[in-house]
C-alpha cells in the first residue's frame, strides 16, 4: 500500500552547487542567477502548487522539468519524489530522494523521508539505516528517533523500539504520534499501566472536548486490561461521542459493560454494533455469549 503524502513546505528556493554541465550557477554567490536556476524555481513552485491542488500528473511533469533544468537542486528532486511515490513508482521515488540526500547531506529530513517510504514497503532494516543516517547528522532529531523506533518495532525488536520512542519523547515530550505509538507498543507488550501513563499525557495535551477518539479508545483498552471496567466503559463512550461509533469500539464497550455486570447495557451496545455490521465476528460472538447468559436477543442478531 502506498503512502500518498505531499510535502508541506511552500515555495522553497533551490539550494545549488556549481554545475557547469547543467548550466546551474551557485546560489551562494552574489549577483544574478542563471536562467536555469530561475526556471527551476518557477517550475518547482508550480509543481508544489499542483500537488497541493491534487493535480498529481501535472505536478510530476512540472517537477520533472524542474530537475532537467537544474539537476543539482535537492528540493526539486525531493518534491519530484513525492509525485512519483504518489503514482506508485517506489523505485523512482527512492532514486530521487537518494540523489537529493547526496546533494544535500546536511539535511536529515531527506533521509527521514526515505525511511518513511521504506517503512511503507515494510523494509525494516533499510528504514533503520535511513534513521541512523539522519541521526548521524542530527542526534537530537525526534523524527529520526521515531522513525528508528517504528523500523525496529517492525523488525520485532520491541524493547529497542521502546527505547527509541522514549528518546524521541525526550526531545519532543508531547508529540501525539509518538505517544500514541508508544502506548500501543506498551499494550502489545502487556504493560497496560505504562500504556495508560502515555495515553494520559497525550489526552492531557489537548483542550477538553478535543481529545482524539483513538486515544480515548486506547485508554479504555488499557483500563479494561487493568480490571477497571467502569472507567473503561466511560472512555469508550467518550470516544464514541468524539468520533462516532464503530463495530469494534461498540464491542469493546459491550465487553466492559458485561464485565461490570451491566448486561442490558452490553446488549444494547452489541445491537448497535451489529446494526452497523451484521456479520462483524466479535459482535456476533459477543451476542452469543450474552444469549448464553440468559439475555433475550433481538431477531436482527440471530440472523
Amino acid at each position: 500500500m502506498f503512502c500518498h503524502c505531499a510535502f508541506s513546505r511552500r515555495a522553497a528556493f533551490c539550494a545549488l552547487s556549481l554545475c557547469a554541465l547543467a548550466g546551474c550557477q551557485s546560489l551562494t554567490r552574489r549577483g544574478p542567477v542563471s536562467k536555469e536556476v530561475q526556471n527551476c524555481r518557477q517550475l518547482s513552485a508550480q509543481g508544489m502548487a499542483a500537488m497541493e491542488r491534487g493535480e498529481w500528473d501535472n505536478a510530476e511533469k512540472l517537477l520533472g522539468s524542474a530537475i532537467k533544468s537544474c539537476p543539482v537542486d535537492p528540493e526539486a528532486r525531493r518534491r519530484y519524489a513525492e509525485a512519483l511515490w504518489h503514482r506508485g513508482d517506489a523505485a523512482a521515488a527512492m532514486g530521487q530522494l537518494e540523489e537529493a540526500a547526496r546533494l544535500s547531506p546536511e539535511k536529515p529530513e531527506l533521509a527521514i523521508r526515505m525511511g518513511e517510504i521504506y517503512l511503507a514497503l515494510e523494509r525494516w532494516e533499510n528504514a533503520r539505516r535511513a534513521a541512523d543516517q539522519a541521526l548521524a547528522v542530527d542526534r537530537a532529531n525526534p523524527a529520526a528517533w521515531s522513525l528508528r523506533a517504528r523500523a525496529t518495532e517492525g523488525a520485532g525488536e520491541m524493547r529497542q523500539a521502546m527505547a527509541d520512542f522514549q528518546r524521541a519523547l525526550a526531545y519532543q515530550p508531547n508529540n501525539p504520534v509518538v505517544l500514541t505509538e508508544l502506548a500501543e507498543l506498551y499494550r502489545r507488550m502487556g504493560q497496560p499501566e505504562r500504556a495508560l501513563t502515555a495515553l494520559q499525557a497525550l489526552i492531557d495535551s489537548y483542550p477538553p472536548g478535543e481529545e482524539p477518539p483513538r486515544a480515548l479508545h486506547m485508554q479504555g483498552l488499557a483500563l479494561a486490561a487493568l480490571g477497571r471496567q467502569d472507567a473503561a466503559a466511560e472512555s469508550y463512550e467518550l470516544a464514541i461521542r468524539r468520533g462516532g461509533p464503530s463495530p469494534d469500539l461498540l464491542c469493546h464497550l459491550a465487553e466492559a459493560e458485561l464485565a461490570a455486570g451491566r448486561r442490558n447495557d452490553a446488549q444494547r451496545s452489541v445491537e448497535k454494533a451489529l446494526a452497523i455490521a451484521p456479520n462483524h465476528p466479535p459482535g456476533r460472538a459477543l451476542a452469543e455469549r450474552l444469549n448464553v447468559a440468559g439475555v433475550i436477543l433481538p431477531d436482527v442478531i440471530r440472523q
